[in-house]
């Protein structure tokens, strides 16, 4: 454990602390900010973190300078005056923060618990434990897990490796598609699965089976090779195309499982290239006996937003029986009330809490752990002997956006287009819920295209979704939606000026009063009464 700031970085449990609160980072980019730490007395060039990091696999060094940048936003690091990490252009990077060496806590001989056991996930670990047991017989599996940023993928994937690590004689490893590399290096996330199984114990075996089998990958490594076999695979590999690539892959896998079960699980595929994903499509389509399971995760909102194939490649395995999905969704307000209770390891909770938590979040883990630690923060819940309490009436306590999940919720935003975004700020000085006869009284716009645009975002569950829908005005149906999260609405509603909060809320109000008026009462022309627009010329 090391300490520097109010960061303490845990190597053991492989997290990164902001004092109470867990941080987020990717893999990769703790990994490197691991590295930096561990040698904070000097220089650390890209060279020497490509190779400590990625080792035997090419990555473009660009790939360095997206990590460093995740790692500067969870430490709030700026580049031009760095307290944590400092940039040598063209040359590394050098950790600048004093870091100070901390022994673990211990209780009864075993290490404190940093974060509670995954909860509310058994029917997926069933789920996969099943799938394994399929591939162990000799049918292959490739699996896709989905669901939003911070729904738990990588952490069922933690479990399920723990699982599928007892087995005897079992090859893991684990590549992750990295954002922009998708039309720049082909094959990456497998190339780096590929290379961690070089790095096991029976790395001969496995570039000799890579040597006969599959020469085009054997290739990509060269620290793995002599020089006589490098020179002959260079020969021999000479003018092979993507698809001879993929074929060797798929045949290799059938080897290598015929001496142990294989698993391999990819991270981020809405980022995957497209070879990747012929390869996937590939090895899903084969004939041949295999224990192998490709394990997948993705965020199908992403996916879509860049219009990926992978979706269509997807529902094309899936009709043909040919792959399988979990998705994943967020969890109950019980599954909120066992991880309170683990986390801060008392027995009860104040009366309401783990429904107020679970309002604010969605169900969404990442969001449950965050808005927790920053209330625990804040000082506003606290643990009482065996109980978790409220300092204050609970209906005076108002979770907020924490800080940790602001920044990730901005970048969801920012993808979105100018129209949509500024819709949804609309739509968040209405309400949690709106309806589009609130909408078209507010932006003055046809209705129709209102439904459409939100239909679109709740087609995806982008943000929002359909939600009961009463009658409007007169009996008139009106298409209702409501935020998936209401922290979106918060940082959304953040977005306004105090102006555009009044303006849109006596818009909002007029059309709700509108919405109760029978209908001898409005306009010939249908549009509101008189008395319901002077409300509006307030605004």
């Amino acid at each position: 454990m090391r300490e520097f700031g109010s960061f303490r970085l845990d190597t053991v449990n492989q997290c990164l602390w902001k004092k109470e609160e867990r941080a987020v980072l990717t893999p990769k980019a703790f990994d490197v900010l691991r590295y930096l730490v561990e040698h904070a007395e000097r220089l650390v060039t890209q060279d020497e973190l490509l190779e400590a990091i990625w080792p035997d696999t090419y990555v473009n060094p660009e790939g360095i300078r997206k990590y460093i940048l995740e790692i500067r936003k969870v430490l709030g690091d700026r580049p031009e005056e760095p307290a944590y990490i400092e940039t040598f252009p063209k040359r590394g990077y050098q950790f600048v923060a004093p870091v100070t060496q901390v022994r673990p806590t211990f209780t009864g001989g075993t290490t404190v618990e940093q974060e509670p056991l995954q909860v509310g996930r058994q029917p997926e670990l069933s789920q996969l434990s099943k799938y394994l047991q399929l591939a162990l017989s000799g049918q292959r599996q490739l699996v896709f897990v989905t669901g939003e940023a911070g729904i738990g993928k990588t952490t069922l994937a933690d479990a399920f490796l723990q699982e599928a690590v007892q087995y005897p004689r079992v090859g893991i490893a684990r590549g992750q598609c990295i954002e922009g590399f998708a039309g720049i290096e082909p094959y990456y996330p497998v190339l780096e699965a590929i290379g961690a199984l070089l790095q096991g114990a029976e790395s001969d075996s496995l570039v000799q089976m890579l040597a006969k089998c599959a020469p085009t990958w054997l290739a990509q490594f060269p620290a793995m090779l002599t020089p006589a076999l490098r020179e002959s695979l260079q020969r021999e590999i000479a003018g092979s195309t993507r698809e001879r690539m993929v074929r060797e892959l798929c045949e290799a896998l059938e080897a290598l499982s015929a001496q142990s079960l294989v698993v391999i699980v990819l991270e981020d595929l809405h980022w995957v290239d497209r070879w990747t994903l012929d390869l996937l499509s590939a090895f899903a389509r084969g004939r041949g006996a295999a224990k192998v399971m490709l394990l997948a995760t993705y965020r199908p909102m992403d996916a879509q937003l860049s219009q990926h194939p992978l979706k269509a490649v997807k529902q094309d395995l899936l009709v043909r029986n040919l792959c399988r999905e979990i998705v994943m969704n967020n969890l109950v307000e019980a599954d909120v009330a066992l991880y309170l209770s683990q986390a801060f390891k008392v027995e009860s909770l104040a009366e309401g809490l783990a429904g107020l938590i679970h309002k604010n979040s969605g169900g969404n883990p990442l969001f449950i752990r965050a808005i927790s630690a920053d209330m625990a923060n804040k000082g506003l819940i606290a643990v009482d002997g065996s109980e978790l309490k409220t300092r204050v009436p609970l209906e005076e306590v108002y979770p907020g956006v924490p800080e940790t999940l602001r920044g990730l919720l901005e970048i969801q935003l920012e993808q979105l287009g100018p129209e949509a975004l500024g819709m949804l700020q609309v739509a968040s000085a209405i309400g949690e819920r709106f309806s589009v006869w609130t909408m078209e009284a507010v932006l003055g716009e046809d209705p129709l295209s209102i439904e459409q645009a939100c239909d679109r975002l709740a087609s995806r569950q982008q943000f929002i979704r359909v939600a009961d829908s009463p009658n409007a005005a007169g009996g008139a149906p009106s298409m209702h939606y409501e935020f998936v999260h209401t922290l979106y609405r918060q940082v959304l509603h953040g977005r306004l000026s105090c102006v555009q909060r009044a303006r849109f809320q006596r818009f909002a109000v007029a059309s709700e009063l509108a919405a109760r008026i029978p209908p001898a009462e409005t306009t010939a022309s249908g549009g509101l009464p008189q008395t319901v627009c002077e409300i509006t010329k307030v605004a």
